[in-house]
């Protein structure tokens, strides 16, 4: 069956609690990851300045199931569909849900780079998806990042 690849943003309804914003993101990617490999999704959830940019890649169905309980999650607001295209491989094959997250230390590298993500997701959303890939490879040559 043809993949599809999906990418998405909103704006994070999260609040700090018990945990912080960030930590909460991570729990989401967690979660996601186990539900993911269950049905064949592959993909990366970039967490910057209180916004998600999302992409998920599977069988078409699957993904727009997967896209309809985001869209209904209550975790997001403005979600918007910047791209949902057949493609023949998975570029994120390695990761079931990948999580690329600014950190308390605010001017890292990894910041800049997901500050420039954001910014191309409104300029050229195939290139974020390819600077989003470059992120993740780089991330985990440096130990920062497993496969899951």
């Amino acid at each position: 069956m043809p993949i599809s690849r999906l990418l998405y943003t909103s704006r994070s309804c999260l609040v700090p609690a018990e945990l912080t914003v960030e930590q909460q993101a991570s729990n989401i990617a967690a979660r996601a990851a186990i539900r993911n490999k269950e049905v064949g999704i592959t993909g990366v959830l970039v967490f910057v300045e209180d916004h998600f940019i999302q992409l998920i890649e599977g069988e078409g169905p699957v993904v727009e199931d997967v896209f309809e309980r985001i869209c209904c999650d209550f975790d997001h607001a403005q979600v918007r569909l910047v791209d949902l295209v057949g493609v023949k491989d998975r570029m994120f094959d390695r990761w079931h849900m990948a999580e690329l997250s600014g950190s308390e230390n605010a001017g890292s590298p990894l910041d800049e780079e997901l500050q420039h993500i954001r910014f191309l997701m409104g300029v050229n959303a195939r290139v974020a998806v390819e600077k989003m890939h470059e992120c993740l490879l780089e991330c985990e040559a440096n130990g920062l990042l497993s496969p899951a």
